[in-house]
């Protein structure tokens, strides 16, 4: 009997410190008077949960923590729900910007804050691509990704600051209509960052040689006679706005053979040669780019050859490069001083070269004396005199 009614006591005395009620003898023990919740008035972001506790303040002054005992609510579950359950009471979660009551009850007495949820806070950045890398004189897009509190994710590329490590190596833009474009300036690395207040995200970009990124073939639109030659060449543009001559590394063709031909042989690369009438694309190839150009082959006779400088007066030892130009039946005029045979009628006198690189070079002897310099093309020739005073 006593044990039981010491146990009574016990209960009674731990309600009496909610309720108010007395035990034993009738005496009266400390008074629930109110309920402080805290933190007071918080702001969240939409996705964010929050722990309420509630505080009790007794009569004699003295406190308990009652958040476990208290009965929990929300003025507006569809702004936040509040847990009253076993183990989580309390726990407050957001569910869309707005603000609402939370209250914490006992019996007659009752504690309240207001919960503000704001709109859902930046969480973390991705940038992509991730660690590209791209040539000298090129640009690469950066785009930046945002996770927010409330667990979605959205585009802030025009949103964010960015920059590089290395102005040097690449700059990127912050200007309307192109935020996140990085442009390369130099062969390096640097690194690429996103900012929005505290949070941040970095990658690193490449940037490595300049690329082969077009090729132009000249003479575009060329035309010549049969039997002719013409010299092409091709020009490599590079991503950093440079230009090579390619003309002896590209790989040349012609879209028809019998038409003409395209030597590849080295010292003579992208010489076409023309067979017979029509019209063909001369095609230069680096790698998996190519350039190209018409040819057309007319179809005409030659007529005749005239051969400049016309009788010119040299000392001995000196060199002339004389030129080759036939007429042929259309009235057209070409270049034929690769194609002729040349000839001195004195060798003595002087001697022109028919060797791949110089032909029609004459080169006067030490005799004095007059010699013939003839081109011939065919049945068809032109001459002039060398005099050797």
């Amino acid at each position: 009997m006593k044990r039981r009614l010491f146990l009574s006591c016990i209960a009674l005395l731990l309600a009496a410190v909610v309720s108010g009620c007395g035990c034993g003898g009738g005496d009266e023990g400390p008074v629930l008077v109110s309920i402080e919740v805290s933190p007071a008035n918080p702001s969240v972001p939409l996705g964010v949960s929050r722990q309420f506790t509630a505080t009790g303040v007794f009569s004699d002054q003295t406190t308990l923590d009652l958040t476990e005992a208290v009965t929990w609510n929300s003025s507006d579950a569809a702004i936040a729900t509040v847990s009253d359950a076993e183990g989580s009471k309390g726990l407050a979660v957001s569910a869309s910007a707005g603000t609402t009551s939370i209250t914490a009850t006992s019996g007659g007495v009752s504690g309240h804050t207001t919960m503000t949820v704001t709109d859902a806070a930046l969480v973390s950045i991705a940038i992509t691509p991730v660690n590209p890398g791209i040539a000298l004189g090129t640009s690469q897009q950066f785009a930046a990704s945002g996770t927010y509190t409330d667990g979605t994710t959205r585009d802030v590329t025009a949103e964010v600051a960015w920059e590089t490590g290395s102005p040097s190596v690449a700059t990127i833009s912050n200007s309307g209509g192109s935020k996140g474009l990085a442009s390369s300036h130099a062969i390096g690395e640097t690194s690429v960052s996103a900012a929005s207040g505290a949070i941040t995200a970095s990658t690193t970009l490449t940037v490595t040689a300049a690329q082969l990124a077009s090729i132009q073939v000249t003479p575009q639109g060329a035309s010549v006679t049969t039997g002719a030659t013409q010299q092409f060449k091709a020009t490599g543009t590079f991503t950093d706005g440079s230009a090579q001559d390619l003309t002896t590394s590209a790989s040349w063709s012609s879209s028809d053979a019998s038409i003409a031909i395209v030597s590849n042989l080295p010292g003579s690369q992208g010489l076409a040669s023309a067979l017979s009438a029509g019209t063909v694309t001369v095609t230069a190839t680096s790698g998996s780019l190519s350039g190209s150009a018409s040819l057309t082959v007319r179809d005409v006779t030659l007529a005749s050859i005239t051969v400049t400088p016309a009788n010119l007066v040299a000392k001995f030892g000196t060199t002339i490069q004389y030129t080759a130009k036939g007429t042929y039946s259309d009235g057209s005029v070409q270049d034929i001083t690769q194609l002729v045979t040349w000839s001195s009628s004195n060798a003595s006198i002087a001697t022109i070269s028919n060797a791949p690189g110089t032909k029609g070079l004459a080169t006067t002897d030490h005799l004095v004396g007059r010699t013939t310099i003839t081109a011939t093309l065919g049945a068809v020739s032109g001459s002039t005199d060398l005099i050797d005073p």
